[in-house]
């Protein structure tokens, strides 16, 4: 797995989803706002440890070598270790999870041993505690993952074959016709043809001209570019783009992609690169906040999400109906966007159109009216 995740079209996909993922914004803060100086120094302890997670590693490069096995080996590994040092409680180390091994009878305890890690012939165990196994497709059958590469391996070596074949050829061209001399030719005009060919016409550019009774030239295959197998090769390429679950022309396909089609792959590559980016929230919240913090529910990790212009203008124009029609108010929707309340309280108010009667104003001002006398119920009745 490692050897085919070095040829260059898996390669290219694994890096389009490291790439997409380490390029992410992220941050450390209080899940409720009103809480954010409350945890605001614990909150930046927390990024400093995560920023640089061990001495040779930056949170980017150790964020790369997880992804890179989550795409290759099923699950990426990360030992997670207490340091003491009150300003950097914790290391992060990134583990070959091809080394690890997962014990089946675990007790569900985090202080009870779920991993072990072979070394030198031996295994190593490691409390559940000890080691952030992010699984990649996780399954009911097994307690491994399973990796975008495993699924198209075939497919893979299909394209490396395919496209070794295809250089070879294009290095040592071969004429794939047979020549027919006719009915009447005998090996002795057969080899004079061939010598004639050979010394007479190869690699001079002239063109042979030979007599005898009804000669023919017959095809053995394909001669253009059909004979490169390159519409396979171009379907390969596209099996792999579905498996890792990114756009066909990031991987080099830009065959019949128009400007409907490129936005729509592109999209699908934006949610495969958040599904893998929230897998790791979700472990960093559960064995870094909660695990040894004990702040779960209070701080989180997250990642922050880049939004089109075109879906801010969409959500936009959808918020100021609601707004429009007094289904939400103010706060409600600068709180959608994570901004906190007007705190002179305005936006707590629906907002109504012009010319538009509260019937609740109007029922409060009846009810606190004094019975109107005969005269004034005429009246009344009159203008209605």
């Amino acid at each position: 797995m490692r050897l085919l995740s070095e040829s260059p079209i898996p390669r290219r996909a694994i890096n389009v989803i490291k790439d997409g993922i380490t390029k992410l914004n992220w941050t450390v803060a209080a899940i409720d706002e009103n809480d954010t100086e409350t945890y605001a120094e614990i909150s930046k302890i927390i990024e400093n440890a995560l920023l640089r997670p061990n001495p040779g590693d930056s949170f980017r490069t150790w964020l790369e070598q997880i992804v890179e096995d989550m795409l290759v080996a099923s699950a990426g590994s990360s030992e997670v270790l207490r340091s003491g040092d009150p300003m950097r409680p914790f290391r992060m180390f990134p583990t070959d999870s091809f080394s690890i091994e997962l014990f089946p009878y675990w007790d569900g305890k985090p202080n009870s041993f779920r991993y072990g890690q072979r070394q030198d012939g031996k295994v190593v165990p490691l409390m559940d505690s000890e080691l952030m196994y992010i699984r990649m497709n996780p399954r009911t059958n097994t307690p491994f993952g399973l990796s975008p590469l495993e699924t198209v391996w075939e497919s893979v070596n299909n394209w490396i074959d395919t496209h070794r074949a295809a250089g070879r050829q294009t290095k040592n061209p071969i004429l794939r016709k047979l020549l027919n001399l006719g009915s009447k030719a005998t090996e002795s005009h057969v080899k004079t043809f061939r010598s004639y060919w050979e010394h007479e016409v190869m690699g001079r550019g002239i063109n042979p001209i030979i007599g005898g009774e009804n000669p023919s030239v017959l095809d053995m295959g394909a001669t253009d570019d059909k004979a490169l197998y390159l519409e396979w090769q171009r379907f390969l390429i596209e099996t792999i783009a579905i498996a890792f679950g990114v756009s066909p022309k990031k991987l080099g396909q830009t065959k019949d992609v128009n400007r409907n089609t490129a936005d729509s792959e592109d999209d699908d590559t934006a949610e495969t690169l958040q599904s893998i980016a929230e897998n790791f929230v979700e472990h960093i919240n559960r064995h870094i906040i909660d695990g040894i913090f004990k702040l779960g529910g209070k701080v989180e990790f997250k990642f922050l999400y880049a939004t089109k212009l075109k879906d801010l203008k969409t959500k936009a124009d959808i918020d100021a109906i609601y707004l429009d029609r007094g289904v939400d108010t103010i706060d409600e929707v600068r709180a959608e966007r994570g901004k906190k309340a007007h705190p002179n309280k305005h936006g707590e108010v629906i907002l109504l159109p012009k010319n538009v009667i509260d019937i609740n104003e109007v029922r409060e001002k009846k009810n606190n009216k004094s019975p109107p006398d005969k005269g004034d119920e005429e009246e009344e009745d009159a203008e209605t």
